[in-house]
Formats: C-alpha cells, sequence, structure tokens
C-alpha cells in the first residue's frame, strides 16, 4: 500500500505545488516537508536525488525545456518501497498529483537513484533554507536565462546560492540506510 497523501494534498505547500510553475524548483523542499510530515505521523520516509533524466522536458515549467535534464539533480520522498514526487509537473504538466510510482521503477526513467536521507536519518535538510519554498516568479526568471543563455545559466536562487554545496546526508552504516 502506498504512502498516504490525502492530508498532506490540503497543505498550503503542498497545494502551491499542484501547478508545473507552482512545482518548478520546489523538489527538495516539498520531498523534506512531506518525508516530516508522514515521520511525524508514524510512516516511514527518506529522500532519494535522481539524476539524469533520460528524456528532454519540451513542456516543462523554467529553465527545463532548454537545459539537459541530465545535468541536473531531483528530489522525491521514499516510503515503505513507493516514490511520492509532489513536483513531478515541473517536467510534465499532464502527470499525476502526486506521481506515485514503486521506487524500483524510478530506474526507468532516471539514470541514477541516489539514497539522500535514509527512514533513520535525522536530518532532512543540510540548512533551513532549502526546505523554503521559490520565490514568486522564479520559474519566469530561470526560462528567461536559460532561453538567453541557451540552458548555460547560471540559475540564481536565493534559497541555496550562499550556502554549502547539497549533498546527500545519509551517513548510515552500511545496510541500514536502504529505504524499503
Amino acid at each position: 500500500m502506498s504512502p498516504p497523501v490525502r492530508g498532506f494534498a490540503l497543505t498550503s505547500a503542498a497545494r502551491t505545488c499542484a501547478t508545473p510553475e507552482g512545482a518548478y524548483a520546489n523538489c527538495l523542499a516539498l520531498s523534506a516537508r512531506y518525508a516530516a510530515w508522514l515521520r511525524d505521523r508514524g510512516e516511514p520516509a527518506g529522500l532519494l536525488a535522481l539524476r539524469g533524466s533520460r528524456s528532454a522536458f519540451p513542456a516543462a515549467a523554467g529553465r527545463w525545456p532548454f537545459c539537459d535534464p541530465g545535468a541536473h539533480a531531483h528530489w522525491v520522498t521514499a516510503s515503505a518501497g513507493w516514490a511520492v514526487d509532489w513536483t513531478f509537473r515541473q517536467f510534465d504538466p499532464g502527470s499525476a498529483w502526486p506521481s506515485v510510482v514503486p521506487v524500483a521503477a524510478l530506474a526507468d526513467r532516471w539514470r541514477e537513484v541516489e539514497l539522500w536521507a535514509c527512514e533513520g536519518c535525522p536530518d532532512l535538510l543540510a540548512d533551513p533554507r532549502h526546505g523554503e519554498l521559490t520565490p514568486p516568479g522564479l520559474h519566469a526568471q530561470h526560462a528567461a536565462l536559460a532561453r538567453a543563455t541557451a540552458g548555460a545559466g547560471p540559475f540564481p536562487d536565493p534559497r541555496h546560492d550562499d550556502t554549502a554545496p547539497l549533498a546527500p546526508l545519509c551517513r548510515c552504516p552500511d545496510g541500514a540506510g536502504q529505504p524499503s
């Protein structure tokens, strides 16, 4: 059985990310918020970082129609063998909201599936600013920059620009950190 989504779907943060423009660049923030929400209800939850999309996103929001999707990370919540993606609409406006697929199926869409924070990790984010939602209009700003630079950027983001580089948080002993 997949993890509960109905209650979280009613939160302001989740509703903000129901549109492609609202979902844009909010994958880490919303995935961490959902994982914390699940944990607060006694459900196992961790984060996965996905890299190397196997396909382009021509109808996507923000910079994605202009950038190589293989060069960027995307985060989802993992719980009880399921991957819950509240922000996949930033790539595919017609996708389910949220997108819920078996963790094993992620490799069909992404070249790399990396454990970011396991179900036992105490931290989901390295910096509290990474849990903030994007400023309004960031998708349009990034689309304009991508169009002007042939997708090269840079793409400023006040939540990340002056923080340490993003890196997986899980430091659990071998085998202990796998999502169930």
